[in-house]
């Protein structure tokens, strides 16, 4: 075999390879929460022990691309409000900021209120928002 008909061989089959590993590279696994703001709501995303965290009313937890804020007494799924933590201006992830009982963005300074909705620019939609539940001292965001 000639080193021409060699490299022409082996250079093709490591395009496709790499093209390959590329598209794998660059897909989003559509099983972490992070990758799918459209969960159809079935599933799980983030699940919070009440008996230890939560405890207080603006007592916040930011884990797995979801943010959960209480926002009242009582082990209720109306004591809480939770969201995708992602900004909807350009995807970096907000925080709670308890003094004005609203989320931040770092990165452009949009504000959201604890509802969600825009308070403050850049951002022009709200926050997305997921379902919570609550069963005994165990809260899940779906």
């Amino acid at each position: 075999m000639q080193r021409k008909e060699f490299l022409d061989k082996i250079s093709g089959g490591l395009a496709l390879t790499c093209v390959s590993c590329m598209m794998a590279a660059c897909s989003k696994d559509s099983s972490t929460s992070e990758s799918n703001p459209n969960n159809n709501g079935n599933t799980v995303l983030l699940s919070v022990n009440l008996s230890n965290q939560l405890l207080a009313v603006k007592d916040f937890i930011s884990s797995k691309g979801i943010i959960v804020v209480r926002i009242a007494d009582g082990n209720l799924a109306s004591s809480f409000v939770a969201f995708f933590n992602a900004c909807t201006h350009e995807g970096a992830a907000v925080e709670y900021d308890a003094a004005s009982n609203g989320f931040v963005c770092p990165r452009h300074f949009a504000t959201f209120s604890i509802s969600g909705s825009v308070t403050g620019a850049p951002a022009t939609t709200p926050l997305t928002s997921r379902t919570v539940g609550v069963t005994g001292s165990t809260l899940t965001v779906k």
